[in-house]
């Protein structure tokens, strides 16, 4: 008997009796269903987050600044004070230099430091002709902006572009995001000594919302720097190129044993570190967490399942039992018939959870599209289900795994009945 004459043999005897296999299956369908839409509820959140964190630095970058005593000791305690170590007070707060610099360049892994530069901008004025008040910021390094539409900063241009928030594009009186592109805007800017000069940048995108960065814009090195000169303009020679905070690029491919090994080298010299998952991680562990409850109660229905998928193939074994004597006495061996058996459970176990699955899949869509025309009106490129074929599948494969075990114990059963007992069941 081949394989797939014992596939057709399984498959026909499930639709001997109907309506006991449905309501097998319809078990199962539950369980893949909740369980799909968590975990395509974490793909969505994790893929927001990712976006996110992408618009505040690369997984290959540190935060650095000079290390300061915090009010807290090693065993999150109140630390004792020290009059030799400084603490982190505004006063006398310690800037970086060019020295600093060169020495954060020479820990190892580390191949690439740049300043996080910031200017002082009065006011930006677009196409009405009305000034507001604006945050931006400049790009640095590996940074993967979430964008609305548009085109990302060049860095390498000798002209000035920003990248609106999203927040700023009707203020500023533009009909949409893609209407402003190309446009021109106004930036104001002032000198420590008070003079106000205006600077002309072309907006070369718009950026989805933010949580993490609400309301900032974004703006290329040439009118970053531009900026910065105006504003630095009658400042000491001494008090220039000083910053509060760099940030250090390490070689592609670090690891995080790596990564936590840099910070540990910066912290040796007098440097503290941090990525954007040191920031980020426990935002990650409670949506995790969250999920992961969530999908204890798929876990319970799919328990419930396997136990009804016992009960049907015990039924269908006690049914059968003349027919698996025939089978038997023809010459077919126990663990052909345990075969048979166990694929019938293993079916079960497939139909329920594909189903399960595009039933998720369904459901999603008109979940997804609900939630951006109400509550995450606000949040664009936030997709609450997000599925994956890699996800689908484990789940698909997971289930049949506990279909087969579930199936095990009849499918053990029907393989140790004796043919002669069997052709004289009644």
């Amino acid at each position: 008997m081949k394989f797939s004459d014992i596939l057709k043999s399984a498959s026909s005897n499930l639709m001997r009796n109907k309506g006991r296999t449905i309501l097998t299956i319809v078990a199962i369908f539950i369980g893949a269903f909740t369980i799909s839409l968590t975990t395509g509820v974490n793909n969505g959140v994790n893929d927001y987050i990712d976006k996110q964190v992408g618009s505040v630095g690369g997984e290959n970058q540190l935060f650095v600044q000079p290390k300061m005593e915090t009010g807290m000791g090693s065993k999150n305690e109140p630390a004792e004070y020290d009059p030799e170590k400084k603490t982190s007070t505004m006063q006398d707060f310690e800037m970086l230099n060019d020295k600093d610099f060169e020495k954060i360049k020479k820990v190892d892994k580390i191949n690439k430091v740049e300043p996080m530069k910031s200017a002082s901008i009065d006011y930006i004025e677009g196409e009405n002709a009305k000034k507001y008040i604006i945050s931006a910021m400049g790009t640095v390094g590996s940074m993967n902006i979430d964008l609305e539409t548009g085109n990302k900063l060049d860095q390498n241009s000798t002209e000035n572009e920003i990248i609106l928030a999203p927040e700023f594009v009707k203020t500023l009186g533009y009909k949409s995001s893609k209407d402003s592109l190309g446009k021109t805007v106004k930036l104001a800017t002032s000198s420590i000594e008070g003079e106000q000069k205006v600077v002309e940048a072309k907006i070369v995108g718009v950026r989805n919302a933010s949580l993490i960065q609400g309301g900032m814009s974004l703006m290329n090195n040439t009118l970053l720097n531009q900026l910065v000169e105006i504003n630095q303009q009658g400042l000491p020679e001494n008090m220039k190129n000083q910053y509060s905070m760099v940030i250090a690029e390490t070689d592609e491919g670090t690891t995080k044993e790596q990564m936590n090994k840099v910070k540990e080298d910066l912290d040796k010299i007098g440097y503290e570190a941090s990525t954007i998952d040191d920031e980020i991680g426990m935002l990650r562990n409670v949506i995790n967490a969250i999920t992961g409850v969530l999908t204890m109660f798929g876990a319970i229905a799919l328990l419930a399942a396997s136990f009804g998928i016992i009960n049907t193939l015990f039924m269908s074994v006690q049914e059968r039992t003349r027919e698996i004597g025939l089978m038997k006495a023809m010459g077919l061996s126990s663990f052909k018939i345990f075969t048979i058996f166990s694929i019938e459970a293993v079916l079960i176990g497939f139909f329920g959870s594909v189903l399960g699955i595009l039933g998720a899949m369904g459901a999603g869509s008109i979940i997804n599209k609900i939630a951006a025309d109400s509550f995450l009106d606000a949040l664009t490129g936030f997709t609450l289900l997000q599925f994956s074929p890699v996800s689908s599948g484990i789940i698909v494969l997971i289930i049949m795994g506990i279909a087969f075990l579930a199936g095990t114990l009849p499918a053990r059963r029907a393989a140790k009945l004796d043919p002669i007992d069997s052709l004289r069941y009644e």
